[in-house]
Protein backbone atom coordinates (compact mmCIF):
# COMPACT_ATOMS: atom_id res chain seq x y z
CA UNK A 1 0.00 0.00 0.00
CA UNK A 2 1.05 3.46 -0.81
CA UNK A 3 0.28 6.59 0.98
CA UNK A 4 0.00 9.60 -0.45
CA UNK A 5 0.22 13.07 2.55
CA UNK A 6 -1.00 16.26 1.08
CA UNK A 7 0.42 18.82 3.19
CA UNK A 8 -1.14 22.46 2.35
CA UNK A 9 -1.48 25.63 3.81
CA UNK A 10 -4.97 27.16 2.39
CA UNK A 11 -4.87 30.53 0.65
CA UNK A 12 -8.13 32.15 -1.28
CA UNK A 13 -10.31 29.50 -2.90
CA UNK A 14 -12.27 30.09 -5.54
CA UNK A 15 -15.35 28.65 -7.50
CA UNK A 16 -12.96 26.97 -9.87
CA UNK A 17 -10.77 25.78 -6.98
CA UNK A 18 -13.70 23.74 -5.63
CA UNK A 19 -15.09 22.63 -9.11
CA UNK A 20 -11.76 21.06 -9.95
CA UNK A 21 -11.26 19.84 -6.16
CA UNK A 22 -14.88 17.96 -6.76
CA UNK A 23 -13.91 16.18 -10.20
CA UNK A 24 -10.18 15.25 -8.90
CA UNK A 25 -11.75 13.77 -5.73
CA UNK A 26 -14.41 11.94 -7.90
CA UNK A 27 -11.51 10.94 -10.30
CA UNK A 28 -9.29 9.61 -7.66
CA UNK A 29 -12.51 7.58 -6.13
CA UNK A 30 -13.17 6.01 -9.80
CA UNK A 31 -9.24 4.84 -9.81
CA UNK A 32 -8.21 1.66 -9.81
CA UNK A 33 -6.85 1.02 -6.21
CA UNK A 34 -7.80 4.17 -4.61
CA UNK A 35 -8.79 3.12 -0.99
CA UNK A 36 -9.83 6.32 0.89
CA UNK A 37 -8.59 9.44 2.39
CA UNK A 38 -8.31 11.13 6.10
CA UNK A 39 -7.79 14.79 6.85
CA UNK A 40 -6.43 16.51 9.78
CA UNK A 41 -6.46 19.84 10.48
CA UNK A 42 -4.07 21.53 12.82
CA UNK A 43 -5.85 23.63 15.92
CA UNK A 44 -3.54 26.59 16.10
CA UNK A 45 -3.25 27.18 12.23
CA UNK A 46 -5.04 26.61 9.00
CA UNK A 47 -2.21 23.87 7.95
CA UNK A 48 -3.67 20.81 6.83
CA UNK A 49 -2.96 17.14 6.23
CA UNK A 50 -4.85 15.10 4.07
CA UNK A 51 -3.70 11.69 3.58
CA UNK A 52 -4.37 9.01 0.62
CA UNK A 53 -4.46 5.33 0.48
CA UNK A 54 -3.37 3.72 -2.91
CA UNK A 55 -2.80 -0.38 -3.67
CA UNK A 56 -0.17 0.45 -6.19
CA UNK A 57 2.14 2.85 -7.90
CA UNK A 58 0.50 2.20 -11.07
CA UNK A 59 -2.98 3.34 -9.57
CA UNK A 60 -1.65 6.80 -8.42
CA UNK A 61 0.13 6.99 -10.92
CA UNK A 62 -2.93 6.85 -13.29
CA UNK A 63 -4.85 9.28 -11.47
CA UNK A 64 -1.45 11.88 -11.41
CA UNK A 65 -1.82 11.79 -15.38
CA UNK A 66 -5.91 12.78 -15.29
CA UNK A 67 -6.31 16.09 -17.20
CA UNK A 68 -7.45 18.67 -14.80
CA UNK A 69 -5.50 17.01 -11.93
CA UNK A 70 -2.39 18.63 -13.99
CA UNK A 71 -4.13 21.71 -14.64
CA UNK A 72 -4.86 22.46 -10.81
CA UNK A 73 -1.26 21.46 -9.90
CA UNK A 74 -0.23 24.11 -12.03
CA UNK A 75 -2.31 26.62 -10.57
CA UNK A 76 -1.62 26.13 -7.11
CA UNK A 77 -0.50 29.43 -6.28
CA UNK A 78 -3.69 30.70 -6.76
CA UNK A 79 -5.03 28.43 -3.89
CA UNK A 80 -2.51 27.73 -1.74
CA UNK A 81 0.00 29.64 0.02
CA UNK A 82 2.59 26.28 0.40
CA UNK A 83 2.00 22.78 0.03
CA UNK A 84 3.98 19.62 0.11
CA UNK A 85 3.50 16.09 -1.24
CA UNK A 86 5.09 12.93 0.37
CA UNK A 87 4.57 9.28 -1.34
CA UNK A 88 5.77 6.56 0.95
CA UNK A 89 5.30 2.98 0.77
CA UNK A 90 3.55 0.86 3.74
CA UNK A 91 5.51 -2.07 4.66
CA UNK A 92 3.77 -2.89 7.84
CA UNK A 93 0.63 -1.77 9.47
CA UNK A 94 -0.91 -2.61 13.51
CA UNK A 95 -2.51 -1.80 16.16
CA UNK A 96 -5.62 -1.62 18.16
CA UNK A 97 -8.47 0.04 19.44
CA UNK A 98 -9.65 2.32 16.29
CA UNK A 99 -12.58 -0.46 15.42
CA UNK A 100 -14.52 0.18 12.43
CA UNK A 101 -11.97 3.82 12.06
CA UNK A 102 -9.07 2.01 11.53
CA UNK A 103 -6.76 1.97 8.27
CA UNK A 104 -7.10 2.45 5.91
CA UNK A 105 -10.10 3.73 5.41
CA UNK A 106 -12.83 1.72 3.77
Amino acid sequence: MYLVTFRLDPGEYDDEFHELNDRIQAAAEDTDGYRGKRTWNNPESDEMLVVYYWESLDGLDEFGAVDYHERAKGRWTEWYDAYEVTVTEVLDSYGSGFGDDADPPE
